[in-house]
């Protein structure tokens, strides 16, 4: 089933205020890296933040009620392969999910030192590198995705490729090769 894609022009405010709300760490994940690390943004079926550790699911509602002035908010918080996900919709139609993985399974434990300070439009973002995010979107449990080949391609001059293949050694190397070469072969 595919999900609704929204453009930029309503995912961004929504990350803007929720992530300014926050009173916790959370590293901004999934396509919205690449807007943090680069200002190209993507139409996006979600607002992906990866988080250390497990919170009350009302950290979330807080920042919610402040964020957007709103009494009522509609959360679900579930357990899928070890992994606590947050699921905070928005009376934008966009949802919010943030996702607080093993720590033996995390992308902030596997890639420590890829977890940057960007700012962007004025609000500092914890965010993971373009290249973290490359091994990650190859080694989806679905496999490789068209879309992640796709938005890869626009900013593959933006990419150290040599990176992604070390970083790519701490998960499934032959995926992350496979991407590097999917990404870079002629259109």
């Amino acid at each position: 089933m595919d999900s609704m894609m929204f453009s930029p022009s309503i995912w961004i405010p929504i990350l803007q205020k929720f992530y300014s709300s926050l009173e916790i760490p959370a590293v901004i994940y999934g396509s919205q890296i690449i807007y943090v690390n680069l200002g190209i943004a993507f139409e996006s079926k979600d607002i992906d933040l990866l988080i250390y550790d497990v919170y009350p699911h009302t950290v979330f509602v807080n920042a919610y009620r402040k964020a957007f002035n709103e009494e009522n908010v509609r959360i679900e918080v579930f357990v899928k392969n070890r992994e606590t996900i947050y699921h905070v919709f928005t009376k934008y139609g966009v949802s919010i999910e943030i996702f607080a993985p093993p720590k033996d399974n995390s992308p902030l434990t596997l890639f420590p030192d890829e977890v940057l300070l960007k700012d962007r439009e004025g609000i500092s973002y914890w965010t993971l590198s373009l290249e973290a995010y490359a091994v990650i979107q190859a080694n989806r449990r679905e496999g490789i995705r068209d879309i992640d080949i796709s938005r890869f391609r626009i900013i593959r001059d933006k990419i150290n490729w040599d990176k992604v293949i070390i970083l790519g050694k701490k998960m499934d190397e032959n995926r992350v090769k496979e991407f590097v070469r999917l990404v870079n072969a002629p259109t």
